[in-house]
């Protein structure tokens, strides 16, 4: 990570350098910055250091001049300093560099330069914090007010100066306050979510993830989709990383972030996408083989027991539970 925080480090100062000079080529450095959110963070702090030179350039400067009340000693390069002491006590005028209080000033004008300096790599990437989950499900209070219910068996890693920038894997309920000069940005299988302020709901699995907003909007995109989607409250969006295909479909306020009253809400998921959720937030271990994966269901599952909601699901589905509590699996019946 330092190797990487460095080269982007040092295309910042090569940015600002070329930010002076008339044939600075703006598009390519807009360009730049939209890239990576580091960018624009590394670049800022460059600008920063660099103001900070200019504001003590003066105070460096005058650290060479002699100060009026200070006498003056010539030092002669080839002569030691304990000579030109000697030739002092006897009388002969003296010339000496002022290196008292001025240059103890100049001293810590260096000193908050270097500070500031050495400051950028954890401006640039601040430690990480990372929640996992179990069975249970965990709230995480945001800095600024925000909170995130993280989901059973999730993981969300938080990193950024502001806390704006995160990786989820797993689902997660987030309520993020309003703050236009603080945009949020959460990546999960492939997806890139972005949002300024608002409530709303991801569920990513591998490359599978679903994003349902209940207020506000968020935009979303990704490689695989040619532009980005737009999503309003009562919007659901369904991504396939694999297949590159998103889909927006109608999505009520209160199936957003259900799994919380203990019921799951579908419409025309796929069998395997069911599954996946039921082992999270109902602890319940079942194999689809692939001729299965793809079958759509459309209905809600309660899953205060587990069990229970498999073998309803099997039964709207019109498909045999074989196995044993810990190790079902999902049949075609028996013809």
């Amino acid at each position: 990570m330092k190797s990487e925080d460095d080269t982007i480090l040092a295309e910042a100062a090569r940015w600002h350098i070329a930010s002076g000079d008339d044939a600075m080529d703006w598009d390519a450095f807009t360009l730049w910055l939209e890239a990576d959110p580091r960018h624009s963070s590394a670049y800022n702090e460059v600008a920063l250091t660099d103001g900070l030179l200019q504001e003590y350039r003066d105070t460096l400067q005058d650290a060479s001049e002699p100060l009026a009340d200070e006498p003056l000693i010539a030092v002669n390069d080839a002569a030691p300093l304990e000579t030109a002491l000697e030739t002092a006590s006897e009388g002969a005028e003296i010339i000496r560099p002022a290196f008292g209080k001025r240059i103890r000033w100049a001293g810590f004008a260096i000193a908050a330069t270097l500070a500031a300096v050495l400051a950028i790599p954890q401006f640039m990437a601040p430690a990480s914090q990372v929640y996992e989950t179990t069975a249970a499900s965990r709230q995480i209070a945001l800095e600024d007010g925000s909170t995130i219910m993280l989901a059973p068996r999730s993981s969300l890693t938080v990193e950024g100066r502001h806390q704006d920038h995160m990786a989820l894997s797993g689902g997660a309920l987030f309520d993020i306050r309003h703050d236009p000069d603080r945009q949020l940005t959460i990546t999960a299988g492939g997806l890139r979510i972005s949002d300024i302020g608002t409530r709303f709901d991801v569920q990513a699995q591998d490359k599978r993830v679903r994003v349902s907003v209940v207020e506000g909007k968020v935009e979303v995109s990704s490689e695989r989709l040619t532009a980005p989607v737009q999503l309003a409250a009562g919007k659901r969006l369904s991504f396939d990383g694999d297949a590159g295909t998103a889909s927006v479909a109608e999505v009520r306020s209160e199936d957003v972030g259900a799994w919380e009253k203990g019921r799951l809400s579908y419409d025309n998921a796929p069998l395997a996408l069911v599954v996946t959720d039921l082992h999270r937030y109902a602890g319940v271990e079942v194999a689809v083989p692939d001729a299965l994966r793809d079958r759509r269901f459309s209905g809600t599952l309660v899953i205060s027991d587990g069990d229970a909601a498999l073998r309803d699901l099997a039964q709207v589905m019109g498909l045999r539970l074989g196995g044993r509590a810990g190790a079902w699996r999902l049949e075609q019946p028996a013809s």
